[in-house]
């Protein structure tokens, strides 16, 4: 849940740190002298429609790959962005922590959580860096995330409603990872509800960002709000994990869930752990069949980057399961910001559309077909699996030509068309 990690700059304040790092949220390399308004070709449900397999997502934070992918110039800054399909940003904390921004846009307001619009200068910087993007990968699809869980204690006055507050009146803490005391918000505030309306309302008339996200697993009157006054044309994403019972209260309102899950997080020291994966693939599954269209489920495993068995299993998973996103990335609990991760070349491999629902074998593999070739995933528990296939293919795992495909337990491949 929380975006970043717990030692980054310290107790610093929110307006301090922005204005430090406001340069990121305001920097462009724009394409042409007449590159300030905003041209999309395609719509929302064609993007979604049109993306390329495997579809990666990026979640607040970068890929941070510098030796490969490096970052310093913003062309570069952009380019490593638009390698994903699905992206969302959150201007408040990111900025508070002194990370960049992609697309930029901030909140007109001394206090954001009373804003109900942006910037001008950041809603024309914005624009153009989206075109930028577009220009990268016409089919990215770009969220905005609304705070209505917690926030920084600059995000409203301090006397004001919109706090919860304890017998005492004194604020509730809330999370404890920012560079700032985070506060509980005041949800269940009739009025809170109806600003967090507006402020979806403000991100649609944008026309930057295809939509909303909300963190912590939502709030269903909260959701309710947002799709009314963000339309019904927008994309709604929330954060609710493998929760298919929350799955359940929003399918109505959502188009999507960010599942943001540690399957391989049990130890003895941390008995809890977010999702498993057969909790993820059922979940999954639900998702995908129940929600609103345009659907765009993004399915986040945490793991050590070096652990490329883990990743294939978390893509092979998604690609099977769904027609969503996925990411592999850093657990939440290390001294980085969170959901940072490495570009792995499985990724790049070029699998054109799905052209076949997934299909479970009698040995317990799962199959699906892509227009270039075949993915398999073989779920955790299922011991190691042998397949003979019927033509050969290449292996993105191995980089070899194979006709028979060997997987260990919780693995996966796909297999590309010679």
């Amino acid at each position: 849940m929380n975006i970043f990690g717990k030692k980054t700059m310290g107790l610093v304040p929110v307006a301090i740190c922005a204005a430090i790092a406001g340069y990121h949220a305001v920097t462009w390399l724009g394409q042409s002298a007449h590159a300030s308004e905003q041209v999309l070709p395609k719509s929302i449900s064609e993007r979604v429609a049109d993306k390329q397999y495997p579809a990666i997502f990026q979640a607040w934070n970068p890929l941070d790959m510098p030796h490969a992918f490096p970052d310093t110039e913003q062309r570069q800054f952009l380019d490593n962005a638009a390698k994903h399909s699905l992206l969302w940003e959150e201007p408040v904390s990111q900025l508070g922590f002194g990370t960049r921004l992609v697309i930029g846009l901030e909140w007109d307001h001394q206090y954001p959580g009373l804003a109900t619009g942006f910037t001008r200068q950041t809603l024309t910087v914005a624009r153009k860096n989206l075109n930028y993007l577009h220009d990268k990968n016409p089919n990215l699809v770009t969220l905005f995330e609304i705070r209505w869980r917690d926030a920084p204690g600059s995000y409203l006055p301090e006397d004001s409603d919109f706090w919860a507050r304890d017998d005492q009146g004194n604020r509730v803490l809330g999370w404890d990872g920012g560079p700032e005391p985070y506060y509980m918000l005041n949800y269940e505030n009739p009025d809170f509800q109806k600003r967090l309306g507006e402020q979806a309302k403000a991100v649609m008339a944008s026309g930057v960002y295809d939509g909303v996200m909300l963190d912590w697993s939502g709030y269903l009157p909260i959701v309710r709000q947002v799709r009314e006054h963000m339309g019904e044309a927008g994309l709604l994403l929330v954060n609710i994990h493998d929760e298919i019972d929350k799955g359940k209260q929003y399918q109505d309102y959502i188009n999507g869930a960010f599942m943001e899950c540690a399957p391989n997080g049990r130890t003895p020291e941390n008995p809890k752990k977010l999702c498993s994966w057969e909790s993820m693939a059922e979940a999954l599954s639900y998702y995908e069949q129940n929600f609103r269209k345009p659907t765009i489920n993004a399915l986040e495993a945490w793991g050590a980057r070096s652990d490329d068995q883990a990743m294939r299993a978390l893509t092979t998973l998604g690609l099977t399961h769904s027609d969503g996103y996925v990411l592999f990335a850093d657990p939440n609990p290390l001294p980085t910001p969170d959901h940072m991760h490495d570009w792995y070349g499985f990724w790049d491999a070029s699998l054109g559309k799905p052209v076949s629902t997934m299909q479970v074998l009698p040995n317990g593999a799962v199959t699906r077909e892509f227009e270039n070739g075949l993915v398999i995933y073989n779920p955790q528990g299922n011991g190691a699996v042998t397949l003979e296939l019927n033509q050969t293919y290449r292996s993105q795992a191995s980089g070899t030509t194979i006709q028979v495909v060997s997987l260990s337990d919780q693995d996966g491949d796909i297999l590309l068309d010679k």
